[in-house]
Formats: C-alpha cells, structure tokens, sequence
C-alpha cells in the first residue's frame, strides 16, 4: 500500500532479489496497492528458514512516500510498516510478543534483510534453552548476505519452554546495513484459550534511531482485558522506567524486557486513554493492542513499533491510503 502527500505524481519502483517486479504512480488523494506474491515475502515451508533466501521487498521512489505490507491468512492479519531510512542499520535488538501458549501454531520470528553485497550477521544473546524450529541450540547464529538476500529465524512455543520469551531481546549485529522485521506468527500474549491468537509483526528500527521519552494510544481493548499493553526492551544495562511520571520498580539489563499492562493507561476524558513512558537509558518500545472494541477482542491483536518522542517527528500525516482495507 503506497501514498504520498505530494502533488504531483511520481513512479515508486518495487524490487524483490534485486528484480523489478512493478511500478506504481501515486500523488496527493491517489494512494494505490500493489498485489504482491506470497512468495516474495513468507515463508512456507521449513526450508525457508535459516537460509539465505530471496524473500523481501525493496521499494524505492523520488520523493517521499508511505508504504506498508498488508497481509492475510485465514482468520489473521497483519501490518508491517515500512520505517524507510530510519529502519536501515547495523545493531538492533529483537522484540516479540511474550508468548502463554506452548503449541505448534505459537511461535516467535525473526525476519532480516541485506542492503549490500557480503553483509556478515551475528545473531546472539537470547535464552540458551531456545530451540529453533530446525532442532538446532547454538550460542549463536553467523550468516553472510548479499543485497537483497534474507534470513528467517522462527522458534515454535512448544519446543522449549524458553521458546515462549527467550527469543525477546536477542542482539542482531551486521557488518553493513540490514533491515529487521519481528514479531510472531502467531502470537497470544494472555491467559485466554488458545484459540485467541493472531499475527503480531512490525519492522524495527537500529539502535541509533532509539529514543527515551514515549507516549502509546490506547488500542480498542478494555485496559483490564490483558490485550493492551506496553512491551519494553532495554539496550543497555541498568536502565530504569518512569510510567506516567512514576518509578515502575524494574531495572532492566541488556536485552532484558518488561510488559507494561494497560491497567497503567490513564483516561483521559471521554474514554481517550494514554501513557507516557521514559526510560533512563535509550529503549525500544511496541506496542500490543486489541484490533475491535466488538465481540470477542482476544483473536484480534496487533504489534506495532513506537518511535520515541523527538522534534523530527511530523506533525502530521498526510496521507496513509485504504485504511478500511487489509491483504487482498
């Protein structure tokens, strides 16, 4: 899904293994979507999977431009939005939902792609007790990637009970720059039945592009229901949290997590709730949220990256096409 706040249209190239695929036109009030092959970007069989393969999108354009993969399985969606620039580095740390549910259709991934051509990764610091969805339990993961090649790491809930968190704050390092998507396929982060899981995937950011002042809007679930909540990853040791101006009582080592339950969101009239969170040293901060207000809002959870608070931030935006609609 591509749009632009620009005026005068312009042609955005989408490149997939360094191949033109497409191109597309857009301009200011004409957004546009680009049906893309399954195969570009999922994996579906475990050959997939700790690999170099050609799985990724490039999208490039003239000016400035919005872009995010909507995608859909059956009964789960997702949205990953394109960072640009800003998701482009060398030094990021991993970021999940904490999964409850040990089973086969539970698990937690990392997605990473190369922008130059001998781009050597080193995947470390998560749980020693993982295991990997191919058996394997290394102390780490060395890879070379050329531009446009990918690697897919995945961890299955019921193969470790480390598998279900020890996959968050794993260090990712690259000797040039890579790009990093995250998250879970699926996830359930509750203690509702099993059944209540969904795809929980956004693209993250390097290190240098952190911050330590945020402030997340609340999704569309009850602050008590365990849907809503604030997923923070240190970067450094001793890192402290303030929530709305409190001591949150954790101290949080390199690549160590906490989970900040809704029931801390503050309303602030008319049923607008939000919380600010500061860390004392820079975090990553995602958020987890219900997608609907209606029915049953535990199958609906979504996972999005949150930038921190800064003057570079827009004040606007202007404009992201088709939000009523997801994958086809």
């Amino acid at each position: 899904y591509l749009s632009t706040n620009e005026a005068t249209p312009f042609t955005v190239q989408i490149f997939n293994n360094n191949v033109l695929y497409t191109t597309a036109t857009i301009s200011k009030g004409n957004p546009t979507s680009v049906s893309i092959p399954e195969y570009f970007m999922m994996a579906t069989t475990q050959s997939d999977l700790f690999t170099p393969s050609n799985k990724g999108m490039y999208v490039k354009g003239p000016k400035k431009f919005y872009a995010n993969y909507r995608f859909e399985v059956t009964n789960h969606a997702e949205i990953i939005t394109s960072k640009g620039l800003a998701g482009i580095g060398t030094t990021f740390y991993a970021a999940m939902a904490p999964n409850t549910a040990a089973t086969s259709y539970v698990s937690s991934n990392i997605g990473i792609l190369a922008t130059e051509d001998n781009t050597s990764v080193t995947i470390s610091g998560y749980d020693p007790g993982v295991v990997f969805s191919n058996g394997s339990s290394p102390t780490s993961i060395n890879f070379i990637l050329n531009k446009g090649q990918s690697y897919i790491l995945d961890v299955a809930s019921q193969d470790s009970p480390s598998n279900l968190t020890g996959l968050i704050g794993t260090k990712i390092v690259a000797t040039q720059p890579i790009t990093v998507t995250n998250g879970n396929y699926n996830g359930i982060y509750t203690t509702q039945n099993l059944t209540n899981n969904d795809i929980l995937m956004d693209q993250s950011v390097p290190v240098d592009r952190l911050g330590k002042d945020f402030a997340v809007v609340k999704g569309n679930g009850p602050v008590n229901s365990g849907m809503e909540a604030i997923l923070v990853v240190a970067t450094e040791d001793n890192t402290t949290l303030l929530v709305n101006g409190n001591p949150y009582g954790v101290i949080l080592n390199e690549g160590d997590y906490t989970l900040i339950q809704g029931t801390n969101y503050i309303d602030q009239g008319s049923s607008h709730y939000n919380i600010s969170v500061k860390g004392s040293k820079n975090i990553y901060v995602y958020q987890l949220l219900a997608g609907t207000s209606v029915g049953n809002v535990y199958p609906s959870g979504g996972f999005n990256y949150i930038p921190p608070l800064s003057c570079f931030l827009p004040n606007k935006v202007d404009e992201i096409g088709f939000i009523n609609r997801i994958g086809a």
